[in-house]
């Protein structure tokens, strides 16, 4: 009586030897996933949740029970910054920073000119 005794010799036994492969396959696409959400956001993460619950008789037989969770990155959540005005809505300005109004100076016409000739 040979002994059980990695992890992937009791994966093999769920599922008469069918969830080993669906499991090892779907980390396969997540890693794909994962590699092409790291080229459009940066970068990526996968994570594998496994779970083995033992439950023995008397006579001494175990029922294994084997879940999982294969889950990866989601896209990052869209932020803004806004500010509260003077009557509680929100407003883009910063209520604290003054408002620069830009003026027309000249004809449109641009010459450099040094300290001196100021």
């Amino acid at each position: 009586m040979t002994a059980l005794r990695s992890i992937d010799q009791i994966l093999g036994l769920a599922e008469d030897g069918m969830y080993l492969p669906d499991l090892l396959d779907r980390v396969e696409a997540a890693n794909v996933d994962m590699r092409q959400f790291a080229q459009d956001h940066g970068k990526a993460s996968v994570k594998i949740k496994l779970s083995i619950a033992l439950e023995i008789d008397r006579l001494g037989q175990v029922q294994l029970t084997i879940d999982d969770e294969v889950t990866t990155s989601k896209p990052p959540k869209r932020k803004t910054a806004a500010w509260l005005n003077g009557t509680g809505g929100l407003t883009a300005e910063n209520p604290a920073q003054s408002r620069m109004q830009i003026r027309d100076t000249g004809n449109g016409t641009r010459e450099l000119r040094t300290p001196s000739q100021a």
